[in-house]
């Protein structure tokens, strides 16, 4: 998609000053302080002891816990954001896994208010739901003690604990993945949920079940369960703003929360259809990501080809203009910045800072190894330039034969100005080394950064 028509790479004339409402959420988000976020923790414990059943597929059964969650997952609007979900409850939120990395704070819930690096609030109430309500169903359920029992405490786990103990990510299965998007952008939840109902009914038309059928079975219940799910939390947030709306004075916050009771009564449920309905199912899935696993490298992937068709599109219907997109972009930017680590103090003194790192990768090449550049991969490189936040975690592909020295040169000039971002990759190499790892060359073309640096 190596498509380009801007006039100016550089989009001098689109500023924060061009976009004063995008200026106030990021002067907003710099400024936000960090609060712990039970919500999830009490939604999931509550699922899994009171209401569920030891002998169900684990599949199944962790699928329903998150179903419960995001069924009953708040629908919040903190601000003027153009596009509606929150990971957590707060405004900028350190959301708790008692299941992989939560249990590790227990001994600092009196102290995390206070603490000298990055102390994140926890209020009274909230600090003792945890303290006797939460943490104690976790004690002997949580991955680390279950891989003790499993593995009989080996030599790894103990040298976990005491030497890097603060690495609590480790132990939380970080996925570090891609989630493939485009899925959800062209096919929607109900397409997806369609497609595992008919593996289903396959499996049980072949025949007599064996273990691993039965596993496939449990497997594509929990995608249909866990899709439910979304779409749930994605009504509930319709709703809300459709409620909101009549009551709003400031016409542009009533305006929004109209078009985002719009744009949610159709996506992610549906395909999208525009460039806003594209962001804000691919924002809902980021969401419902991290209702699953913790909050950690868990990565968009190549947004400037993922999102470019629906860019693309709208450009040439006329419905979209390049400040627009950029805004939208900027939205969605600053809405990956929503959420942080909840992370014990060592960590906060080794780390000076924990960061979710989602990573977003732009330019490079496509599949068929052609110059992958496009408009969208300028207004993403502008946007970055403008905001200057800590997330998303920025990369840039370049392959020294297909991309342009313009685009290289503008990658550049990026990183000069934020004096940080994007990281830059080189395609040969990149490529050449996810060959001689066995990825096929088409699929080695379309990788992506995951975390900080990693390939995928």
């Amino acid at each position: 998609m190596g498509t380009v028509t801007l006039n100016d790479l550089r989009l001098q004339d689109i500023s924060l000053d061009s976009m004063p409402r995008l200026k106030l959420l990021r002067d907003a988000c710099v400024q936000a302080k960090s609060e712990v976020c039970i919500e999830r923790a009490r939604y999931v414990t509550r699922y899994l002891r009171d209401m569920s059943s030891d002998e169900e597929p684990m599949e199944t059964r962790y699928a329903k816990a998150v179903n419960y969650f995001l069924s009953n997952k708040e629908p919040f609007f903190f601000d003027d954001n153009l596009l509606a979900g929150t990971t957590t409850s707060k405004y900028f939120g350190a959301p708790v896994y008692p299941e992989f990395t939560g249990l590790p704070i227990w001994p600092e819930l009196d102290t995390i208010s206070d603490r000298e690096k990055n102390p994140q609030r926890l209020s009274e109430s909230d600090r003792d739901e945890l303290n006797l309500d939460i943490f104690p169903y976790w004690m002997e359920r949580n991955i680390l003690e279950y891989t003790r029992k499993k593995y009989r405490n080996p030599q790894c786990m103990r040298l976990f604990e005491r030497i890097i103990f603060f690495i609590a990510g480790k132990a939380g299965c970080i996925s570090h993945t891609v989630p493939c998007y485009k899925i959800i952008l062209e096919k929607g939840l109900d397409g997806i949920i369609a497609e595992a109902s008919g593996h289903k009914t396959r499996l049980k038309n072949a025949g007599t079940l064996t273990a691993e059928t039965t596993q496939q079975l449990a497997f594509y219940e929990a995608v249909i369960i866990a899709m439910e799910g979304i779409k749930n939390y994605a009504r509930k947030l319709s709703e809300k703003a459709a409620a909101l709306a009549p009551g709003e004075t400031d016409a542009f916050r009533r305006n929004n929360y109209f078009k985002m009771s719009e744009v949610l009564a159709r996506v992610p449920a549906q395909p999208a259809r525009t460039f806003r309905e594209a962001v804000n199912s691919l924002w809902i899935g980021q969401v419902a990501i991290h209702a699953e696993n913790i909050n950690m490298a868990m990565s968009p992937g190549r947004l400037d080809q993922i999102l470019y068709p629906y860019y693309k599109n709208d450009i040439e219907n006329g419905t979209l203009t390049i400040e627009e997109a950029a805004e939208l972009v900027g939205c969605l930017w600053l809405k990956l910045n929503d959420n942080t680590n909840l992370v014990p103090e060592t960590a906060e003194e080794l780390w000076g800072g924990a960061g979710t790192v989602p990573a977003v990768t732009v330019g490079g090449v496509d599949e068929s190894g052609e110059d992958a550049v496009n408009d969208l991969t300028y207004i993403m490189l502008r946007v970055t330039e403008l905001l200057r936040t800590r997330d998303p975690n920025m990369n840039a592909r370049y392959h020294y034969e297909k991309n342009t020295r313009e685009y290289r040169d503008r990658v550049a000039e990026v990183i000069a100005t934020t004096k940080a971002v994007p990281a830059f990759h080189n395609d040969v190499v990149d490529i050449k080394t996810l060959e001689n790892q066995g990825t096929k060359t088409e699929h080695a073309r379309d990788y992506a950064i995951i975390g900080c640096v990693e390939l995928a």
